[in-house]
C-alpha cells in the first residue's frame, strides 16, 4: 500500500496522514494475527519514504524543519507502538531475547523491533548531515536529543536494557558524521555543548533510576563507556578550537565523573548484588582510562598507544581489587594491541622525524613504557589470576615484553646513527663501522641478560632464547663483521663479544653444576622401590 508513494514526483504534507493510517492498520493486523513481521515492512517503507523526502530538500534548507518534524512524529509513533505491541504479544520472562538472533523468533523480535525503530531515524539524520550544509547542528542534534530521551525513557518503562546502548551508538554516529563534515573551529562552542550534554545524559541516566537498574549491567556499561567513546571527539575539538599548554587537563576533567560514579556505586550498590563487580569494573576501568591518558597526552607523541599500554596494566591491577574477568581480558587485549602496533607496524617509525637528542627520545618513552607495562601486567597476573579464556597468559606477556625490549634496543641504535630530522627510521647493517659493532655488542649483552634471568628464575625457554641470540651474534660477528668492520672496530667487537661469551659460559657451567648436584641429592633421598 505504501509503494505508490514512491511514484509521486513531490510529497505533500497531506500524504503523511494516509501513511500513518496504513501504519496503524498494519500494526493492528500484526497484533490480531499474533505476528510482528508485518510491522517490519511498514516500518522500513515508511522511513524510506521520509528519507526520500529529506533527499529532495535543497541546499537552502527550505522545508527542513517540516521534514524533521514528520521524522520525529513517525519515530515516536513507531517506537511507542512497536514497544507496546511486543509487550502484548510476547509474555515477559519466557526466554532471554537475543538482539542479533534469528529474526523469525518472536522473543528476539521483541528486542530487535524497538532497536530497529530507534536506529532508523538516526540513520536518516546521519544522511541529512552528509547531504545538507548544516553549519549549525541544532536541528539534527535537537531531534537526536529527543529520540535519546525517548529511548532512555522506554528503557526504564519497559525494561529494555539494550536501548541505552543503541541510543549511544546512534548518537556517536550522528556526532562524528556532523563533526567531520561540518565542524568549524571558529564556531566550536555550540557543538562542544552538545557533545558534553549527550555525554552527561548517558552518564547520569542509570544513577537517576538506580533502584531500577541496580541489578543490571548494560545500562551501567553504556554510562561508563559514554565518556571513553566520546573523548576523542571532544579532545580533538578542544585541541583545535581552544589550544592550551596543558592538554592533560582534558582527560583529568573526564576522570572526575567516572571516579564520582565509582564512589556512588560503592556506597549504593548492595554487596549481595550479582552485578556489583561488573558495575565497579566498568566505572573503575573508565576512570583508569582517563587517568592513564593524562601523562601521554601532555607529552603528545604516541598518546593513544601509551595510553592503551598504561590502561592495560592498570586494568590488570584493578582486577586485584574487583575480580571481574572482563577487566583481565580487556587489559591483556589492550597490551597485545600495543605490541602489534609498536612491533608489527613499520609505519610507526615514520610518524615523527628523528629527535635532536639521541637515546632519551620518544622511542625510548613509547617503547619503554609499552615494555614496562607488559612486564608489570605479567607480574600482576600471577597464579591463580593467570588464566584468560582458559590459557596461561604470563608466558605470552613476558615474551612480548622481551621482544619489545629487544626492538627498543635496536631502534635506539638505528636512531643514534641516523641523520637528525630524517623522515623515517631505517635499519642498516652495513656501511657504518660503529653502528655494526654496536649491534653486535648490544645483541650479546641482551643475550647475556636473557641467560641470567633464565638461570635465576629457572626458565628453560629464556635460557635457550639467550643462547640462541648469542649464537646468532657470534655468526654475525664471523660472517658479517669480519668482512665489513675496520681493523679497530673489528678488534673492539671481538673483545666485547668474547668477554660476554666467556661470562655466559661461566654462568651456564655454574648453573649446570648446581642442577646436577640437586638431581643427585634428590636421587639419593628418594626411597628404594
Amino acid at each position: 500500500m505504501l509503494i505508490p508513494i514512491f511514484r509521486l514526483t513531490e510529497l505533500s504534507l497531506l500524504v503523511w496522514p494516509f501513511v500513518l493510517i496504513i501504519d496503524v492498520l498494519a500494526i493492528v493486523l500484526a497484533i490480531a494475527t499474533a505476528t510482528l513481521l508485518p510491522i517490519i515492512a511498514v516500518l522500513v517503507l515508511t522511513f524510506i519514504a521520509v528519507g526520500a523526502w529529506l533527499l529532495r530538500i535543497p541546499t537552502e534548507l527550505t522545508g527542513l524543519p517540516t521534514a524533521l518534524l514528520v521524522l520525529a512524529g513517525f519515530a515516536i509513533f513507531f517506537f511507542v507502538a512497536v514497544s507496546c505491541a511486543c509487550r502484548r504479544l510476547i509474555a515477559p520472562g519466557t526466554r532471554a531475547p537475543n538482539l542479533f538472533g534469528n529474526i523469525t523468533d518472536p522473543a528476539n523480535l521483541s528486542v530487535q523491533l524497538p532497536a530497529l525503530s530507534a536506529t532508523l531515524p538516526f540513520l536518516l539524520l546521519i544522511m541529512v548531515a552528509l547531504q545538507l550544509p548544516l553549519a549549525n547542528p541544532l536541528p539534527i542534534f535537537g531531534l537526536g536529543l529527543l529520540l535519546v530521551i525517548l529511548l532512555l525513557g522506554m528503557s526504564e518503562i519497559f525494561s529494555l536494557d539494550v536501548l541505552p546502548a543503541v541510543a549511544l551508538v546512534s548518537v556517536l554516529g550522528l556526532e562524528h558524521t556532523w563533526h567531520f563534515e561540518h565542524f568549524d573551529a571558529t564556531r566550536a562552542t555550540p557543538p562542544l555543548i552538545w557533545y558534553l550534554g549527550f555525554y552527561a545524559l548517558f552518564t547520569i541516566f542509570p544513577f537517576v533510576f538506580h533502584k531500577r537498574f541496580a541489578g543490571k549491567t548494560v545500562p551501567w556499561a553504556t554510562a561508563a563507556l559514554a565518556g571513553p567513546l566520546q573523548f576523542y571527539l571532544i579532545y580533538q575539538l578542544v585541541r583545535t578550537a581552544y589550544p592550551s599548554g596543558v592538554p592533560g587537563l582534558v582527560p583529568a576533567a573526564f576522570a572526575m565523573p567516572a571516579l564520582l560514579g565509582l564512589f556512588v556505586l560503592l556506597k549504593r550498590t548492595p554487596l549481595t548484588s550479582q552485578a556489583r563487580n561488573a558495575q565497579l569494573a566498568l566505572f573503575g576501568g573508565a576512570a583508569l582510562f582517563f587517568i592513564t591518558l593524562i601523562f601521554p597526552i601532555q607529552f603528545d607523541r604516541q598518546w593513544i598507544t601509551v595510553g592503551w599500554a598504561l590502561e592495560g596494566a592498570a586494568l590488570c591491577w584493578l582486577f586485584h581489587r574487583v575480580p571481574h574477568p572482563g577487566l583481565r581480558l580487556a587489559g591483556v587485549g589492550l597490551l597485545i594491541v600495543v605490541f602489534v602496533r609498536l612491533a608489527l607496524n613499520p609505519a610507526v617509525l615514520s610518524y615523527h622525524p628523528r629527535a635532536v637528542s639521541p637515546i632519551f627520545n620518544w622511542y625510548l618513552y613509547t617503547y619503554g613504557i609499552g615494555t614496562a607495562c607488559l612486564f608489570v601486567a605479567a607480574r600482576l597476573l600471577a597464579p591463580p589470576r593467570n588464566r584468560v579464556l582458559g590459557h596461561n597468559v604470563r608466558p605470552l606477556l613476558y615474551t612480548l615484553g622481551t621482544l619489545l625490549a629487544f626492538f627498543t634496543v635496536n631502534i635506539e641504535i638505528a636512531d643514534y646513527f641516523s641523520t637528525p630530522g630524517v623522515a623515517a627510521l631505517t635499519f642498516q647493517f652495513s656501511g657504518n663501522f660503529a653502528r655494526d659493532m654496536s649491534y653486535s655488542i648490544a645483541w650479546a649483552l641482551f643475550a647475556l641478560l636473557l641467560l641470567i634471568v633464565g638461570i635465576q628464575k629457572r626458565i628453560a625457554a629464556t635460557r635457550y632464547a639467550g643462547l640462541a641470540l648469542l649464537g646468532i651474534t657470534v655468526v654475525k660477528l664471523f660472517f658479517h663483521d669480519l668482512s665489513q668492520l675496520d681493523q679497530l672496530y673489528r678488534i673492539g667487537a671481538f673483545i666485547a663479544v668474547a668477554v660476554i661469551a666467556i661470562v655466559a659460559s661461566f654462568l651456564y657451567q655454574r648453573f649446570l653444576a648446581v642442577a646436577t648436584k640437586n638431581n643427585e641429592a634428590n636421587t639419593a633421598v628418594s626411597p628404594a622401590p
